[in-house]
């Protein structure tokens, strides 16, 4: 699944490939989820121009010059294809397909079917996004879910948005803390570093991004992380990399990295 690195360099390309191109159709394809009407959403979009695209935890919103937005949650095999109004109809398994004046086309693919697209969502209180955390509020989170262990309370999107499995990992491994830490365990110093740990993660891998795959808008790549790698064995550090499921996630970690408990 996208992580916010990912969707980060989504964003960005998607953002200098449309801003100021106007769609001349909109089409929802019966796969996926769909808040509204296909019609109501095809009406939306005629026409309008992109102004803005934009990460938002796990999501990607393009807004458009009628005021009308448009969040896409790509799930977990979800991904974007910039190709040409002709080439479009070749998209396998299309969710949702924009096309634009000028010839070019935009295509939400899902081969799982699990992707969403949500017209104008509403104004509901979003969670905290990731690289905007403070100390203070992870603080907060923590004492709210003391007895949620530590990396469930990272992946969950209701409390901090934009971390999934492998950031986790890497976000608890550069913090040094178990990923089967309670929250309520943590001691301040701990808090602290995870509080630290988690922007630094993030930014690096989104610079790692531009430089290693700049023109990415779908796919995941996780060659230059530290843990979360299934070929590694042992950590930058020299550490073992213990393999094993933590509540249904694949989890990688080290004994580097204390149990609080």
């Amino acid at each position: 699944m996208p992580e916010l690195p990912d969707l980060t360099i989504y964003a960005e390309n998607l953002g200098k490939a449309l801003v100021g191109k106007r769609i001349e159709k909109g089409e929802y394809h019966g796969r996926g989820r769909l808040n509204v009407a296909a019609g109501e959403l095809a009406a939306a979009v005629a026409g309008a121009e992109v102004t803005a695209v934009e990460r938002t935890g796990k999501q990607v919103t393009f807004r458009f010059g009628n005021g009308a937005a448009l969040k896409i949650h790509l799930m977990l095999t979800g991904g974007f294809v910039l190709t040409g109004s002709s080439a479009v109809k070749e998209v396998r398994y299309p969710v949702l397909t924009l096309l634009f004046a000028d010839g070019s086309a935009l295509a939400v693919a899902d081969e799982k079917g699990w992707a969403s697209v949500t017209l104008n969502p509403g104004a509901e209180k979003e969670a905290p996004d990731a690289l905007a955390l403070t100390e203070e509020e992870l603080q907060r989170l923590c004492a709210r879910k003391p007895r949620t262990m530590i990396k469930p309370l990272l992946l969950d999107q209701a409390l901090i948005g934009g971390i999934g499995n492998a950031y986790a990992d890497e976000i608890l491994w550069a913090a040094r803390i178990s990923p089967k830490s309670p929250a309520g365990k943590l001691p301040p110093e701990a808090v602290r570093a995870l509080a630290e740990a988690i922007p630094a993660v993030l930014n690096d891998a989104v610079a790692e991004l531009r430089k290693r795959h700049p023109d990415m808008v779908s796919g995941e790549y996780r060659e230059f992380l530290k843990v979360h790698r299934p070929e590694l064995k042992t950590s930058p550090t020299g550490a073992r990399i213990i393999k094993e499921n933590v509540q249904s996630k694949r989890t990688y970690y080290t004994e580097e990295q204390l149990l609080y408990q």
